[in-house]
């Protein structure tokens, strides 16, 4: 069983709330936590700071992954000024993070995990130990062919709700990275990625097999969504 959040993205008061919440229960936080388009530079440190510090397990999403030695991908968002300081923390840190997890029968990972990857693998522990060895092999190597890029990009940024790409059928998983209004709940998907479209930190506990809302204070710089348009 697992609390499980998804691109938190600096916000200190979404990882304060998810970290509160049912703190005796495993939580999971599937990446993204840098690269805020409106949290201070040093709060998204402090914030970092604090999930590598609890219990919680990390995995890595897009902007942490472009942050790395000789990265796979870049992305928007991409600190220039301050690259040096979370290079280092990241690579220093790297074991506390994964690629990808499973629990409860359910596959995460920041992005989510396309029909190509599981067509020969659909047991969720199998997945998730499989990606996450050849994320350390990664690791140790820096380098990947094309076959293996074809992976990456799957489970750290490709856009399966907004590209029309086809989730993985076979298995159920849960992801972040696409930022939509409220989390989408389909058969074999959980999309959980509300970064900045709400006042409040969006959860699913997988013992419940329930969405968890947990209402922020109101702060300037989040955004809302109304009559269709973004405010």
């Amino acid at each position: 069983m697992a609390i499980v959040v998804a691109d938190i993205h600096g916000d200190i008061e979404k990882a304060r709330a998810f970290l509160d919440y049912k703190p005796e229960t495993l939580h999971v936080a599937l990446g993204d936590y840098l690269d805020s388009f409106i949290e201070p530079f040093e709060r998204q440190l402090e914030c970092l700071q604090l999930l590598m510090e609890s219990n919680a397990v990390l995995l890595l999403g897009n902007h942490e992954v472009h942050y790395l030695k000789e990265p796979l991908f870049q992305f928007a968002g991409y600190n220039v000024e301050y690259v040096q300081i979370i290079q280092e923390i990241l690579e220093e840190n790297i074991k506390r993070f994964k690629a990808a997890y499973a629990v409860d029968g359910w596959l995460l990972t920041h992005a989510g995990v396309h029909q190509g990857i599981t067509a020969h693998v659909n047991d969720v522990d199998k997945l998730a130990k499989m990606l996450q060895s050849q994320f350390e092999r990664y690791l140790v190597k820096r380098f990947i062919s094309k076959h293996s890029q074809y992976r990456y990009q799957s489970i750290f940024w490709f856009n399966f709700l907004v590209e029309g790409s086809i989730v993985a059928p076979n298995i159920k998983q849960i992801f972040g990275h696409v930022e939509i209004r409220q989390p989408e709940v389909r058969e074999n998907y959980i999309a959980l990625d509300t970064t900045n479209f709400t006042n409040s930190c969006w959860l699913y506990d997988t013992q419940h097999r329930e969405l968890v809302q947990l209402p922020l204070p109101p702060k300037i710089g989040r955004v809302r969504f109304s009559g269709g348009g973004w405010s």
